[in-house]
């Protein structure tokens, strides 16, 4: 009988654990929640888009005219592109006439005049990557201020957070590989960048490290889906480093994947201008093909993640929190 006791309160302290351990990270789909000064309040807001460089047509002007209603009502801190930020072929200069047409001109609502801060895609690399860092200086909101760089923000008083952004295009050979359609691929030197990423990591105080890219380390996506080189080179440092989250574009749709016994959370968002179709995989915990955008939100030890459809309806809501 003292045995059969002893067992069951052992099992009851397991069951305990685990859900403790469950409450850690939470999730919800409920598309009927929509975003309100109070759905955000007294936390640390900013947005994510990506792929959303469509000179106004197909999706772009739709979701930027919902981006600056929520982003007018979590009271955004800055904005942050992952990339594709003129589709097809990039810029040419400075002056080029797709920075009204594409990006002035579109998001132009107050509440969109916060600071962005964007990485670069593939279609940046097709143009003048160079024209996109020198942006910065004409700009009072554009900050690209070079090709990989990062920067640690106050949360609050006691919890700060490390934001790294990434410049993929050059760590993938594809690109590299053909100076013809991207030829400033070629200039960059990927050791170099993977050297910088892992000191920046290794040397970050940071309670919140939060990491962006254009490519994915793992997508479900059949357009483009897992990046080869991302997993080789990325993958291993933000594992190693204890990063909480990669966010990231390039698949156009929405998702959130996790792989087993992993450390970090991948996000991909790169909805902003044409959403394509999306599927799903082993790592798959969520994804759906609306057009949109991402609202993250710190709070206390609390990472939030909710993907925006067009209507400004929450179409997905994850909370991880570190320990």
């Amino acid at each position: 009988m003292k045995r059969n006791i002893i067992t069951s309160a052992f099992l009851v302290l397991i069951f305990l654990s685990l859900s403790c351990a469950a409450q850690k990270e939470s999730k919800t789909t409920d598309a009927s929640l929509t975003v309100t000064s109070k759905t955000f309040s007294r936390a640390f807001n900013f947005i994510i888009i990506s792929d959303w460089g469509w000179n106004g047509e197909k999706f772009q002007q739709v979701v930027a005219d919902q981006m600056a209603k929520i982003a007018d009502s979590v009271n955004t801190k800055f904005i942050i592109s992952c990339g594709d930020n003129f589709q097809r072929s990039g810029v040419a200069s400075t002056q080029d006439p797709l920075w009204a047409l594409n990006f002035e001109n579109v998001y132009r609502a107050s509440s969109l005049q916060a600071d962005w801060y964007p990485v670069l895609g593939n279609h940046d690399y097709k143009g003048s990557t160079q024209a996109q860092i020198d942006y910065s200086k004409i700009s009072r909101r554009w900050h690209l201020s070079d090709h990989y760089y990062t920067f640690a923000k106050k949360v609050n008083d006691s919890i700060s957070a490390r934001f790294i952004f990434l410049d993929t295009p050059p760590l993938i050979a594809e690109y590299r590989n053909r100076p013809d359609e991207y030829p400033d691929a070629k200039n960059q030197d990927p050791d170099k960048e993977i050297k910088w990423l892992n000191d920046v990591l290794a040397n970050a105080k940071e309670q919140m490290i939060l990491v962006f890219g254009h490519h994915p380390v793992y997508s479900a996506s059949k357009t483009h889906g897992d990046t080869k080189e991302m997993i080789e080179y990325v993958k291993p440092l933000l594992e190693k480093y204890h990063a909480q989250f990669y966010f990231c574009g390039h698949d156009h749709d929405f998702q959130h994947l996790h792989e087993k016994g992993g450390k970090v959370d991948y996000i991909v968002t790169g909805t902003g201008g044409e959403p394509r179709p999306s599927s799903t995989n082993e790592k798959s915990v969520f994804s759906k093909s609306e057009p949109g955008f991402s609202v993250i939100s710190l709070k206390g030890n609390t990472i939030r993640v909710c993907f925006i459809d067009v209507k400004g309806n929450v179409i997905y809501d994850f909370s991880r929190s570190y320990k």
